[in-house]
């Protein structure tokens, strides 16, 4: 039951940390997000799945009243990268593990 409730707590917890600038860190982890297969951009196609996670995301943009520049959402959890890029908590980390070796 903790499950259900976790990923709706991450997001809107990502969203009330994000302060606008991007940093450091993030953009390296966004560097590494540009080019996999699991960023929405990268999708040929999409799922129903995929267009609900990309929406949801935008519905809770505009419900913050968040603004981000790239829409762009990881298809394995649904988060949009810009916020996941920007935390630290063990569920928001790449699911590919590609930010291990970040610094």
């Amino acid at each position: 039951m903790k499950n259900i409730f976790k990923v709706p707590y991450l997001a809107i917890k990502s969203r009330l940390e994000h302060s606008g600038e991007i940093t450091d860190q993030q953009k390296k982890r966004l560097d590494v997000c540009r080019d996999c297969p699991l960023n929405s951009d990268n999708k040929e196609q999409l799922t129903l799945l995929d267009t609900f996670k990309i929406r949801i995301n935008k519905m809770l943009n505009t419900l913050m009243r968040v603004s981000v520049n790239d829409d762009s959402v990881c298809m394995s959890c649904g988060c949009n990268l810009i916020f996941k890029s920007s935390q630290q908590d063990k569920e928001n980390m790449c699911p590919l593990g590609k930010w291990d070796n970040l610094n």
